[in-house]
């Protein structure tokens, strides 16, 4: 267990990184809970995802696996995907399980990684690699033009590049995706993006109620 003193740092800087988007192999990279004004996610959203992201990280700091140093978290708009890696299955699941834990999760999706060794599977020189694919495929997305940037979150683990977020078009997810596969050191892309335009035609929206006449 860890002591007291140490759990209330850990969760401080876990805590500054999240609403920051510092950079730590113990965190999610970039600011995925940052808010800029551009994006769809409304000042509500922001304020509960940073909720959720701030107390999966205490809960990760508490628990007697040492999750926290192997697992990071992405939340966007109550969906959180689970990423990293650790040295067994059961880890994993005790992950996944704390990843429901707190109040407003909508989806957790567990891509956590089971490799020989916990965190960043090949050592340290993996992990800045991952942060170099990181930042140039979101300096290309910052400087395409049929990319909205601010709704896209981008991490890589051990090459892997996962993608979350949202799109307006299948168009600009299609760019976007291609942006990621043409990245010096990619080997795969996973793509948790949905785009709005397939969600405004798929009939999901509730038609208004009709008006009622008025009694005569």
């Amino acid at each position: 267990m860890i002591a007291p003193q140490v759990r209330a740092l850990l969760v401080a800087i876990l805590s500054l990184a999240a609403l920051q988007g510092c950079v730590s192999p113990l965190v999610s990279l970039g600011a995925d809970a940052a808010y800029t004004a551009s994006e769809e996610r409304s000042t509500g959203e922001v304020i509960d995802d940073n909720k959720i992201k701030i107390e999966l990280n205490k809960l990760l700091v508490d628990d007697s696996f040492g999750l926290w140093s192997d697992v990071a978290t992405v939340v966007y708009r109550g969906r959180v995907l689970l990423l990293g890696s650790v040295e067994t299955a059961e880890a994993k699941a005790r992950a996944g399980t704390i990843g429901h834990t707190p109040e407003g999760v909508i989806e957790v999706i567990n891509d956590i990684q089971v490799t020989d060794v916990g965190g960043p599977g090949g050592g340290f020189g993996a992990f800045l690699n991952d942060i170099a694919i990181e930042k140039s495929i979101q300096a290309k997305y910052l400087f395409a033009e049929d990319i909205k940037s601010a709704d896209l979150r981008v991490r890589s683990v051990n090459g892997i590049v996962y993608l979350i977020g949202l799109t307006e078009t299948q168009a600009e997810l299609d760019r976007a995706l291609d942006i990621a596969r043409e990245t010096e050191d990619v080997v795969k892309i996973v793509n948790y993006v949905r785009v709005i335009e397939a969600a405004d035609s798929c009939g999901c929206k509730k038609p208004p109620a009709p008006r009622r006449k008025p009694k005569t």
